[in-house]
Order: structure tokens, then C-alpha cells, then sequence
């Protein structure tokens, strides 16, 4: 049933961007041009919703490391065995001891085109579903950029960071969430990995 509703929202969001339909929309007919199957995995694989899917070769679904993991959810996919990758592993086993974790991106393709609200609007849909799925206990935001697409704030980071947040815009529900910076300034300035620090540390004494 979720992802009967979001396959129906996703044709909402292209009649809202300018394309038609006729009213009685049968979405377990097979010869579906917009998604090939029920499966979330797939339905995010075969999106072609904005120009984003055009430039892009393939789509990063993210990682998932089960119910009541920690989430951690950058601006962009992370790629196997990138240095974002390879930080975000370490920050999981160094800092919160666990092997398991989630990592997902609000933007699924790969690309390096510049992104808009409009590719963030659609692509959150995806996200969201991936987050409702596994109840997380926890949710690290990399960044400015997604933290005010997922809390829905105008704040900027330094006010965000720092302390747990409650927030109900990202589920519709009271989750927790603590915003740190964005991984590609941590990589390029290691100035921030100390600050950083101090922002998952925060996190850890919240999850005790």
C-alpha cells in the first residue's frame, strides 16, 4: 500500500508540472510507461519525473541497515567506495559503535547537474518512503541544503546545530534529528570534523 500511494502521488506531482491524464488512472496495469513494477526499489530505478534522470546514468538507492537503525541522509547519492562512503562507515563504527546503519540521498541519480527545489520536491517523495520503512531512533542531516527541504526550515546551519530536533515534516510523525555539515565540506575542510564531532556526540548521549 505504500508504494500504491506513492506511485499515485508521482502522478499527481507530473500533473502538477504540466502533463495530463485521463481520470481513472489504473496503476497495476502492466503496460505502465512510468513504472515497471510495485517495488520501491524499482519504482525509484525507473522515476523519470525531471530532467535529472536524463543526465544521469543510473539512480543510487542508498543502504539500508534494517528497523531502528541510524539514518543518515546527505544531499547527494553516495557512491561505493568514495571517501563519503568511507566516512560515513567510520563515523558509524567510531562514533555510534554500530556496524548497521542507514545511508540514503535525498537526490537519486547520479549526476552532477546543478539541483533545484523542483528536483528536491520530487525526490523527497522517495526518500520519506525509504525513512517510514525502518522507524529510525535517529536522523543525521548533512547539511544546510537538506535540512531545510526535510525539516521545512528557513534557519541556517549554525542555529540548527548543535541539539536534537523534533520534527513531523519529513513523516508526518515525531521523529528526531540532529543536522551536522554537509559531507563534501567535512571532506574538504577537516577544520569542520571536530565541530562535526561534537554534533554526533550530542547524537550518542541522545540514543543512550
Amino acid at each position: 500500500m505504500l508504494v500504491k500511494a506513492l506511485l499515485l502521488k508521482q502522478l499527481y506531482i507530473r500533473r502538477l508540472i504540466g502533463e495530463n491524464y485521463c481520470e481513472n488512472i489504473d496503476i497495476n496495469l502492466k503496460k505502465d510507461a512510468i513504472f515497471k513494477s510495485s517495488n520501491l526499489d524499482d519504482v525509484i530505478k525507473n522515476c523519470h519525473l525531471c530532467d535529472l534522470s536524463k543526465a544521469s546514468k543510473e539512480k543510487i538507492l542508498g543502504l539500508s541497515g534494517g528497523v531502528n537503525s541510524i539514518v543518515f541522509v546527505t544531499l547527494k547519492p553516495i557512491l561505493p567506495f568514495s571517501a563519503s562512503e568511507i566516512m560515513i562507515k567510520n563515523i558509524a563504527k567510531n562514533v555510534f559503535n554500530e556496524d548497521s546503519y542507514s545511508s540514503f540521498s535525498m537526490i537519486k541519480c547520479n549526476t552532477n547537474v546543478n539541483i533545484t527545489d523542483k528536483y528536491m520536491y520530487i525526490c523527497k517523495e522517495y526518500l520519506k518512503s525509504q525513512i517510514d520503512a525502518l522507524n529510525p531512533r535517529i536522523i543525521i542531516l548533512f547539511g544546510e541544503i537538506v535540512a531545510r527541504h526535510i525539516l521545512q526550515t528557513e534557519e541556517k546551519l549554525e542555529n540548527l546545530r548543535g541539539r536534537i530536533l523534533e520534527s513531523k515534516n519529513l513523516l508526518n510523525k515525531q521523529k528526531d534529528f540532529i543536522v551536522t555539515y554537509a559531507i563534501n565540506d567535512l571532506l574538504k575542510n577537516p577544520s569542520l570534523k571536530p565541530l562535526a564531532f561534537d554534533d554526533f556526540k550530542i547524537a550518542k548521549e541522545f540514543l543512550k
